[in-house]
């Protein structure tokens, strides 16, 4: 269980302001809508202003511990990635992994694709991919904060989706990218402890780099 802060749930609002004010605005899914409603409705679309440009951004959740979390359903430009981890900097991405059946069908194989981190006889549920795009999709690759891809969004084929989501970490590892599979109220306590805030990730990657590593096959 998660606190809510007693905060009631009401139908979200027209999005007309929102369009008005925030080139980065696009319409949001049931899918996206469940997300954000994990989270108190005081941290839910935080407005911040560019000072630069005066744009006015509206983030998705800003945590108290001011994390800010995006949630993307639909396919998003390059250049507007990169925009927005610039303007936010300690953000996680929360992306529908389902939307296209190529990336649908790739994640099937994540049992095969990483290997996990084993340290002494303890399991540590971090494991190791060495071609990140066998499983996930080459758009998000390059992000430099943590992604936490969900396949169990509207194109789910529910049938065969792993429940899991995957978080997939900035930067390489021993020459490999760092994966986390985890289920939906384990990425919560994750955001809540704020071990997915940008500090806590480069300690876990510093972390891992000095380990020498012995791996077993998921």
């Amino acid at each position: 269980m998660f606190p809510r802060c007693g905060e009631v749930r009401v139908h979200h609002w027209a999005h007309k302001s929102k369009v008005a004010c925030d080139p980065w605005w696009e319409p949001e899914t049931d899918w996206h809508r469940n997300w954000k409603n994990e989270f108190p409705l005081r941290w839910q679309e935080q407005v911040f202003t560019d000072q630069d440009t005066g744009e006015k951004h509206i983030a998705d959740v800003r945590t108290l511990a001011g994390l800010i979390l995006e949630i993307q359903h639909s396919h998003l430009d390059p250049n507007e990635r990169r925009a927005r981890e610039g303007f936010y900097k300690n953000m996680l991405w929360v992306v529908d992994g389902s939307r296209l059946k190529g990336d649908r069908k790739k994640i099937l194989g994540w049992r095969d694709a990483l290997t996990e981190i084993i340290q002494g006889s303890e399991r540590t549920n971090l494991f190791l991919i060495r071609d990140a795009n066998e499983l996930f999709p080459s758009d998000w690759l390059q992000s430099p904060v943590p992604i936490c891809f969900d396949y169990l969004g509207p194109n789910a084929e529910t049938e065969t989706a792993p429940t899991q989501l995957f978080l997939l970490y900035p930067g390489t590892v021993h020459g490999c990218r760092l994966v986390e599979p985890l289920p939906r109220d384990g990425l919560l306590r994750a955001i809540y402890s704020e071990r997915v805030h940008m500090p806590a990730v480069r300690g876990i990657l510093q972390n891992v780099s000095r380990l020498r590593l012995s791996r077993k096959r998921s």
